[in-house]
């Protein structure tokens, strides 16, 4: 799967079950409600992410309502205003867990992750083996992360793409979710 010209409301339903998101019927498709444990997160069209304490009966509030507890709260998050843009910080801070299931495929995927500041440079790749597509995408958030750290946030790293590898033929079959 391409993911280089992905929205991030895209790649977060990726990662968040659908269970989890809120107002499906009235949020853009470039955007995303969604809650997990003990927030509300907020993933605008530019990837910037709030984060709203679940209020109580949250699952009661309509969307303007929801809406104004995030205008009104002196408890919401802005990563960007705390100088934190990529998704593994996000994730890190949500206490994530990818969920596992037996009855989900599990396959070799190739990760392919590539550097914004440099995109001419070697990108890094390496294979997953036995893994549903979740938690391909998972590691390799948590990879860029890493590598991004690592730079002291000089460079910006990004997941290019994962691909499926078919272990029955000798080539690499692309995944379109």
């Amino acid at each position: 799967m391409e993911l280089m010209n992905a929205k991030p409301a895209q790649i977060w339903r990726l990662l968040i079950p659908q269970s989890f998101w809120m107002f499906t019927e009235e949020v853009p498709e470039d955007e995303l409600i969604f809650h997990y444990r003990d927030h509300i997160y907020f993933v605008n069209q530019d990837g910037s992410v709030l984060a709203l304490p679940k209020p109580a009966c949250f699952d009661m509030l309509d969307m303007g309502t929801l809406l104004e507890c995030l205008a009104t709260s002196d408890d919401t998050i802005d990563f960007d205003d705390e100088g934190e843009f990529d998704y593994g910080f996000v994730l890190k801070q949500m206490g994530y867990i990818v969920p596992v299931r037996e009855k989900r495929e599990k396959a070799t995927y190739q990760i392919e992750i590539f550097n914004t500041a440099l995109p001419k440079a070697h990108a890094t790749r390496y294979e997953m083996k036995h893994v549903d597509f979740g938690f391909a995408l998972y590691h390799a958030l948590m990879r860029c992360h890493e590598l991004n750290t690592k730079t002291d946030w000089e460079y910006e790293h990004e997941v290019k793409r994962i691909v499926k590898v078919d272990a029955k033929a000798s080539g690499k079959v692309q995944v379109n979710l």
